[in-house]
């Protein structure tokens, strides 16, 4: 009898040894999935934030350009520190292009000094 209610012990806790890894592996299963999918979107909304801060960068790096450089033929100190800011920044988040070409107008302009700001 003895023997008996020993087997049923151990068979029974085999059981429950195996229900658990088995719930246990699900979890961990569904763990990595749901991580796989954060990472996925995260990236996604990484890629988009890059992408819009670079839109913003660049119509800010024309504007001034157009503005200054190509419609007075100078540009006051400051807003050049501020355009050699931005480019670095635009340049350092993987872009480049013609925004390099304006960058050496920017480099090579007339050089004024800050006039105010009901210009800028």
């Amino acid at each position: 009898m003895d023997d008996l209610i020993l087997a049923i012990a151990e068979w029974t806790i085999t059981g429950l040894l195996g229900v658990i890894a088995t719930v246990l592996w699900r979890q961990l299963k569904h763990m990595r999935q749901d991580a796989a999918e954060r990472q996925q979107r995260n990236e996604l909304e990484t890629a988009a934030l890059k992408r819009g801060m670079q839109m913003i960068l660049r119509a800010y790096l024309v504007n001034l350009h157009h503005k200054w450089v190509a419609g007075r033929g100078y540009m006051p100190v400051e807003q050049k520190r501020l355009w050699s800011d931005m480019f670095n920044a635009y340049e350092a988040l993987g872009e480049n292009g013609i925004i390099s070409a304006l960058y050496e107008d920017v480099k090579e302009a007339h050089v004024a000094p800050d006039i105010g700001k009901e210009q800028q």
